[in-house]
């Protein structure tokens, strides 16, 4: 008996102490941004949260209770900015965009918000051909446990301060704020950033590997099925807000041109003109898509308005921002952003065929780029 004494005593007292300094040190380097911990030296660049932005962004949501959310996909958390001031009525503004999420995806995380937030008072919501794709199935690091809640649960204490990844998470996190190594960061307000404000790779070779992934098997668009469920959650998202009174502005994502000739090529556009048909049929939507000034812009080792081919520059948020809500309207190229309604969809999508032809006379290198990139 007394030899299991003395192994207890020193097992706890090894193992205890071992796990509050483990915790301790994880919850002060806080590399996915859940602990409110603050910057230092030594987690200035928290270079994990991409990694984790669903986990980090719901729990952001439940420290500042935004009045105003920005929602969708990765074109959203990499190109609108919370702190536009046409949004400046409706502070706190949280960035909410999540990479690659379906619709379901996007109306839980909504949920969440107004669980957070029962006053919200405006929403921007920006829709995308994919996230209705029956196909699109929820993410590993979809988690319903952790919406609709005022604190992270038991299990996701454990991971952010005791476990194996997140102490690896530390050390990473550590090693890259020492030798100022990021690619994408994010603002307290959920904006994604990049790093010294320049791409991984040289642009042209970033549309290249874009579009590349959206003709692989395992890319977002090998087949297509517009899904009946993901449009009741866009519909439910709608009669929410109509019925709390919310400002909702919804819009398309402004992606390249060469984005929607990848999308023409995979054989998706009639469903992309039947999908927007069944979105104006719920609630009027901004189209920024299409072949417009902005979209055309050339290929070339430093753009003015694109990331890559799907992927807009803040320079565009602005626009799209400038647009929904009346702001600054002189700075918006005339042929950016019309508002799609019942009365107007057809003609609206007759138009974009038409510059559609215009763009493909003038650049056929661009559509030879795209076509060869194809399988």
């Amino acid at each position: 008996m007394k030899n299991y004494r003395h192994f207890n005593r020193a097992f706890f007292g090894l193992t205890i102490p071992g796990l509050l300094a483990v915790g301790i040190f994880n919850i002060g380097i806080d590399p996915y941004g859940v602990m409110n911990s603050p910057q230092w030296r030594l987690n200035r660049l928290r270079t994990e949260q991409f990694n984790h932005v669903r986990l980090f962004k719901a729990s952001s949501v439940k420290r500042i209770a935004p009045k105003t959310v920005l929602l969708g996909s990765s074109r959203t958390d990499l190109g609108m900015d919370p702190k536009h001031p046409a949004l400046a009525d409706g502070k706190p503004t949280y960035n909410l965009g999540l990479v690659g999420p379906n619709m379901y995806e996007v109306r839980r995380y909504f949920d969440h918000a107004i669980a957070n937030q029962p006053n919200l008072k405006t929403v921007v919501l920006g829709v995308d051909f994919f996230m209705f794709n029956e196909y699109k199935t929820n993410p590993a690091d979809f988690e319903e446990a952790r919406l609709e809640r005022d604190s992270l649960t038991p299990q996701e204490w454990l991971n952010v301060t005791l476990s194996l990844g997140v102490t690896r998470s530390s050390l990473g996190t550590i090693k890259n704020s020492w030798r100022s190594q990021a690619n994408f960061l994010y603002h307290d307000n959920g904006f994604r950033y990049v790093h010294n404000n320049e791409a991984e790779h040289p642009l042209p070779q970033e549309f290249q590997n874009m579009i590349h992934g959206f003709f692989r098997e395992e890319g977002y668009y090998p087949r297509y099925k517009l899904s009946q469920s993901f449009l009741n959650d866009f519909r439910e998202v709608v009669e929410i807000c109509r019925s709390r009174n919310i400002d909702l502005q919804i819009f398309i994502s402004p992606s390249h041109a060469t984005q929607w000739e990848a999308l023409r090529m995979a054989g998706h556009w009639e469903e992309f003109e039947q999908w927007k048909r069944e979105l104006v049929a719920i609630a009027p939507v901004w189209d920024f898509s299409g072949y417009h000034s902005i979209s055309s812009e050339p290929i070339s080792e430093k753009m003015t308005y694109y990331w890559d081919s799907s992927h807009y520059r803040q320079e565009v948020g602005n626009l799209v921002l400038n647009r929904l809500f009346d702001y600054e309207t002189a700075s918006v190229p005339p042929d950016f952003g019309v508002l799609m309604t019942p009365e107007t969809i057809e003609e609206h999508l007759v138009q974009i065929r038409r510059d559609r032809e215009s763009w493909a006379n003038a650049n056929t290198e661009a559509i030879a780029f795209v076509e060869e990139l194809k399988p």
